[in-house]
């Protein structure tokens, strides 16, 4: 995006990025394991896997198991427990309501794209009486193809209204960055999300890092 081009919309990930979905998560997905009669793993070994799905952290927790139980029967009933529990302890991230505040403030669009399926996203959003703030929420299941493809960025884009060029997209995964890169987006990677240990943000070619949802208004200040 180029200095002539100000920003008008930021558009946030959902799960390590907006929120701080892992202790429901990994809840949920250390239920499934115990009444198949796994062992739970600890919240830290499972937080990294969270971008991937609730399938890459099932798999993660039945390698480091060294179990060979179907994954199916498992991932159902994971997202049962996840839709029953989905927001016990989800919460914003620490900091992000007033970063919120301030967007709003700055008449600055904000919105949700995320890979997480409507089923989830929705009563998610409702249970934190967060559904009547964002300008687009895209869930997962929105469009036809989900991140990395351009097409849900390019739907929020639609649905806000502003063009791609004069949006940032905020993300804790790879897949984040590579699909603000494919929509022509500006791109910052939440490294206080659910970074995998292997692949660390800075490689991931975003515009710039966030350490804490804060620094958010810096980079928007310095391009300002």
């Amino acid at each position: 995006m180029g200095k002539s081009m100000p920003l008008q919309a930021v558009l946030f990930d959902l799960d390590g990025t907006l929120l701080d979905t892992a202790p429901d998560l990994v809840s949920a997905c250390n239920a499934a394991l115990v009444e198949a009669g796994q062992r739970a793993l600890p919240h830290d070994d499972l937080k990294p896997y969270i971008s991937g799905g609730a399938s890459a952290m099932l798999r993660h927790a039945l390698t480091i198991n060294a179990c060979a139980l179907p994954i199916e029967p498992l991932l159902e009933r994971m997202l049962a427990v996840y839709e029953d529990n989905i927001a016990v302890h989800t919460r914003l991230f620490d900091g992000m309501e007033a970063v919120l505040d301030e967007l709003e403030a700055r008449g600055l669009a904000w919105g949700i794209v995320t890979n997480k399926v409507t089923r989830f996203t929705e009563p998610l959003l409702r249970a934190l009486d967060l559904s009547q703030r964002p300008g687009c929420v895209v869930s997962g299941d929105t469009c036809a193809e989900s991140k990395p493809h351009p097409l849900p960025m390019l739907e929020a884009c639609r649905r806000i209204g502003r063009a791609p060029e004069t949006c940032v997209y905020i993300g804790d995964a790879r897949r984040d960055i590579e699909a603000g890169h494919n929509a022509g987006m500006s791109t910052l990677a939440a490294r206080y999300g659910y970074v995998p240990a292997d692949d660390p943000a800075h490689r991931w070619g975003a515009h710039g890092l966030l350490d804490r949802p804060e620094d958010l208004l810096n980079w928007l200040e310095e391009r300002s």
